[in-house]
């Protein structure tokens, strides 16, 4: 998935299924991080799209309380 996909999709989520997807994403950063230190996988890549993508979802969890307030 492209960028402005991925960052379409996070803008288009409600806050529950932003939470459960930032927590998914941190999951697979771990796992990521366990197979790179195993060398079982080669997708050092992915940790930083998958960093950039929880802090695009940080970004909307914040503009969701700022209006909920």
């Amino acid at each position: 998935m492209k960028r402005k996909e991925r960052v379409n999709k996070i803008k288009s989520m409600k806050k529950a299924d932003l939470q459960k997807e930032r927590v998914t994403l941190i999951e697979q950063i771990f796992s990521l991080r366990v197979d790179i230190a195993n060398h079982k996988t080669k997708g050092i890549h992915k940790i930083k799209q998958y960093k950039h993508d929880i802090a695009r979802i940080n970004t909307q969890l914040t503009i969701h309380e700022e209006n909920n307030v």
